[in-house]
C-alpha cells in the first residue's frame, strides 16, 4: 500500500466514512451449521426474552426474532450475544434476525425462530431445518 493510499484510508476511517464492524458478542466471524425451529408464541417483551434491554438491544421487533442455542448462549458473561444480528441460511432464502433470547436445544448452531422469520427461509409446515448463519455483515 502507498503512503498516499494509507494517509486515504485513515483519512476515510477518520471522517466516520468506514462503518465500523457489526457488533458480534463473542460469535466471531465464523460461520455455523445447525438446524432451525419456529415457535408460534415467540412475543417481542422484555419480560418473556432472556436478553435484557441494553445498548446492543434497545428494542425488541414485532417480530423477525431468533433465540440461541444454549451452548453459544451461555458462554462468556451478560449475555454477550443479545442484540447480535446474525444471517440465516435456509432452504427457502435468507433472512437478517437479531439474538434475542436463550433457545432450549442443547446443540452449538441451532437456533429457535418466530414463525415470521422461519416462514422466510423454509415452509413453517416443515418445522425443522438444516440451516447455516453467520454474524450479519
Amino acid at each position: 500500500m502507498s503512503a498516499a493510499t494509507a494517509v486515504g484510508a485513515v483519512a476515510l476511517a477518520v471522517a466516520g466514512l468506514v462503518a465500523p464492524a457489526p457488533y458480534a458478542g463473542n460469535l466471531g466471524t465464523g460461520s455455523f451449521q445447525g438446524k432451525a425451529t419456529f415457535t408460534e408464541d415467540y412475543k417481542p417483551d422484555f419480560n418473556i426474552v432472556a436478553c435484557p434491554k441494553s445498548d446492543h438491544l434497545k428494542s425488541l421487533p414485532k417480530e423477525f426474532i431468533t433465540g440461541l442455542n444454549a451452548v453459544q448462549f451461555d458462554q462468556g458473561k451478560k449475555n454477550e450475544n443479545c442484540g447480535v444480528i446474525i444471517e440465516v441460511t435456509g432452504p427457502k432464502g435468507k433472512i437478517k434476525v437479531p439474538v434475542v433470547d436463550r433457545a432450549a436445544g442443547p446443540k452449538k448452531g441451532d437456533l429457535n425462530l418466530d414463525k415470521a422469520a422461519f416462514a422466510k427461509i423454509a415452509d413453517v409446515d416443515d418445522g425443522v431445518v438444516k440451516i447455516t448463519w453467520q454474524v450479519a455483515k
